[in-house]
C-alpha cells in the first residue's frame, strides 16, 4: 500500500490538548488546493503501476471541518478516484455519528483513523481530551459497523499514566479489533500545557528504557491478538528543536523489537548451544552501537555468542540448538 499523506494540521479541532501542538508535528500550516491537487496528479502518475494506494488527510479532525470544507478537500480527489484504492483520513472519537460517517461513503473514504490516546477515563481526562472511553468506544464500534476500516493511534505516558491504565487500553482495543494500530509515546513539545507542567514539575515524562518496556508488553500482546501495528514513535522528520523532553527516538520502534528479541533469546537460552537466528534480524542484533550484543552477552555470561544466520527462518523466530556455529559474535 503506497499513501499519500495530505497533513491539515489542527484543522477541525476545537481542542487544544496537554500534549498537542500540530503545527510543530506536521511542519505545515497553510492549506493550498493548488498545490494539493498538483501532489495528488504527481503521486498517481508516479506510482500509476500499483494498484494499492489511497490518499490521507491527516493532522486535523477531518470529519468536524464544515461541510463546505470536506467537500472542497473530497472534489479535489474526484479527478483521480479511477486511479487510486481509496481515501483516509484522521479524526476524533466525538466527532463520529451516522451522517459524518455517510458523507465519508459517498467520497470513497475506506479507512478512518481515530485519535484515541487512551481507554482510561482517569488519563483522558487528565489530559483535556474532552471525551471518555464511553464515546471512544462507540465511535470505534459505528466505524465498523460501517464497513470502514478502523485505525487506532495509542500514546502510552499521558498524565494520570499508569499499569492499570494500559493493562485498560490494551484490553479494549483488543475487544474492538482495529485493522491496525499506531503507538506514539507521548513527548514534551514546546508550546504544550506538557511543557508548562513539565517545568513546574507536575509532570515526568517516560524514560526511552521505560517507553521501550511498555511498547513491547503492548506489541506484544496485539500480535497475540493479530491486530497489526503499522508505525511505533513519532515520524524521524519530525523538529528535533520542537522536543523538550519525553521518550523520543528516530528508531524507537527497532528499539522495541530489539528489545522483544533479546527477552525471548534470554528466556530460550540453553548452555552450550548455538544461537540460531534469522538473517532478517541481524540489523536487530547488532544494531544501536550493538548494545543488544553486550546487554545479551551480560545476561548470558558469555564471552562470545556462537551463532548461525539462517535466511530462511522467519523474522523473530529463533531457537538455541547443540550444533556448530558459523561464527561467534
Amino acid at each position: 500500500m503506497k499513501i499519500l499523506p495530505i497533513f491539515i494540521p489542527h484543522l477541525g479541532c476545537p481542542f487544544n490538548c496537554v500534549y498537542c501542538d500540530q503545527h510543530l508535528i506536521t511542519k505545515t500550516i497553510h492549506i493550498n488546493p493548488k498545490e494539493i491537487a498538483k501532489r495528488i496528479e504527481y503521486f498517481c502518475r508516479k506510482n500509476a503501476a500499483l494498484k494499492d494506494k489511497e490518499i490521507a488527510f491527516f493532522g486535523g479532525t477531518f470529519t468536524n471541518l464544515p461541510i463546505k470544507k470536506q467537500t472542497e478537500l473530497f472534489d479535489l480527489t474526484k479527478p483521480f478516484l479511477s486511479q487510486i484504492s481509496g481515501i483516509r483520513i484522521s479524526t476524533r472519537p466525538d466527532f463520529i455519528d451516522d451522517n459524518v460517517l455517510k458523507l465519508c461513503k459517498e467520497n470513497m473514504v475506506k479507512v478512518i483513523e481515530l485519535g484515541i490516546q487512551s481507554f482510561s477515563d482517569d488519563v483522558l481526562t487528565a489530559s483535556k481530551r474532552g471525551y471518555n472511553s464511553k464515546t471512544a468506544i462507540s465511535a470505534c464500534d459505528l466505524i465498523k459497523k460501517h464497513n470502514f476500516k478502523l485505525g487506532i493511534q495509542l500514546m502510552p505516558g499521558l498524565p494520570d499514566f499508569s499499569e492499570k491504565s494500559i493493562k485498560e487500553t490494551v484490553k479494549t482495543t483488543i475487544r474492538i479489533q482495529p485493522d491496525f494500530v499506531r503507538i506514539y509515546p507521548a513527548i514534551v513539545l514546546k508550546e504544550t500545557v506538557l511543557e508548562k507542567w513539565y517545568k513546574e514539575q507536575k509532570f515526568l515524562p517516560l524514560t526511552i528504557e521505560k517507553a521501550v518496556e511498555i511498547v513491547s508488553e503492548m506489541k506484544l500482546e496485539f500480535d497475540k491478538s493479530n491486530i497489526k501495528i503499522i508505525k511505533i514513535g513519532l515520524h524521524s522528520d519530525i523538529d528535533l528543536n520542537s522536543i523538550v523532553a519525553g521518550p523520543y527516538h528516530s528508531a524507537f520502534g527497532e528499539l522495541v523489537n530489539s528489545n522483544i528479541l533479546s527477552k525471548k533469546i534470554i528466556k530460550e537460552y540453553k548452555k552450550s548451544s548455538t544461537l540460531i537466528i534469522s538473517s532478517k534480524d541481524v540489523s536487530l542484533f547488532k544494531g544501536f552501537d550493538s548494545r543488544m550484543l553486550s546487554k545479551l552477552k551480560e545476561k548470558l555470561k558469555l564471552d562470545k555468542i556462537p551463532i548461525i544466520i539462517n535466511s530462511n527462518l522467519a523474522q523473530n523466530n529463533i531457537y538455541w540448538r547443540k550444533v556448530s556455529p558459523e561464527k561467534f559474535w
